[in-house]
């Protein structure tokens, strides 16, 4: 497994990035221990290059002492991070704000759901991130735009905010999407994206997308295309 061109340690690496940047310039606008969090990512930092450059199989790269290490000091952020926001009551005035904390939760859920997507997913860049059937609950314009569309989604377990430019969304759809980094869309975040408009039906159960389509795995996959080319 060539590791250093691998998707979902590309990914993993973007994530990285992602959380070493808000941390570094102190971007959560409540307390919390900063100095705590800047190790804990120093040192997940310094076990990724040795993930990166390891040149081993999936299974044994998923079990490598040194990712072991790399998502445990994560999880140290993400539980350092969860208490302060619980704690502190925070509550998100701007825009920019809110994509900071969408932001930190995506790139926890990268490197939380790493080891799995090597153990249990292909190399193909689409599952570098995670595929979710999703159902819409509430539809509304976002106000000052003309075709962009703000759904609020449930996946079973968390709901999520997506904003889309495809036409014809309903309340009760199910639908594909992918959980991409975070954008902010006329003053508006979103935290995922659609998968096109290819519906599921009321049968299919919502939550990780099983059996994704063609279709799906193609946008997922230029998706996935697109951050990794920014890395370079």
């Amino acid at each position: 497994m060539d590791t250093a061109k691998d998707a979902r340690v590309l990914i993993l690496e973007d994530a990285l990035k992602r959380l070493d940047e808000i941390i570094s310039n102190r971007k959560l606008k409540f307390h919390i221990d900063y100095g705590l969090l800047g190790k804990a990512v120093q040192r997940a930092n310094g076990f990724f290059y040795e993930v990166k450059f390891s040149y081993i199989d999936p299974k044994s790269l998923a079990e490598m002492s040194s990712t072991n290490q790399l998502v445990s000091s994560i999880h140290e952020v993400g539980e350092a991070f969860h208490k302060a926001l619980k704690s502190t009551g925070y509550s998100p005035n701007t825009p920019k704000d809110a994509l900071t904390l969408a932001e930190m939760e995506y790139s926890l859920r990268i490197v939380g759901g790493f080891q799995n997507r090597l153990l249990n997913f292909s190399d193909d860049p689409a599952f570098a991130v995670d595929l979710l059937a999703v159902e819409i609950g509430h539809v509304e314009q976002i106000a000052g735009s003309k075709n962009l569309t703000l759904c609020r989604c449930s996946d079973g377990k968390q709901r999520w905010q997506i904003v889309t430019n495809l036409q014809d969304i309903k309340s009760g759809m199910r639908l594909p999407c992918a959980v991409l980094p975070p954008a902010e869309m006329m003053g508006v975040v979103s935290e995922a994206m659609f998968l096109g408009l290819e519906e599921l039906g009321d049968s299919y159960e919502i939550g990780p997308l099983s059996k994704p389509s063609p279709k799906a795995l193609d946008s997922a996959r230029g998706q996935v295309m697109q951050i990794i080319k920014r890395l370079m």
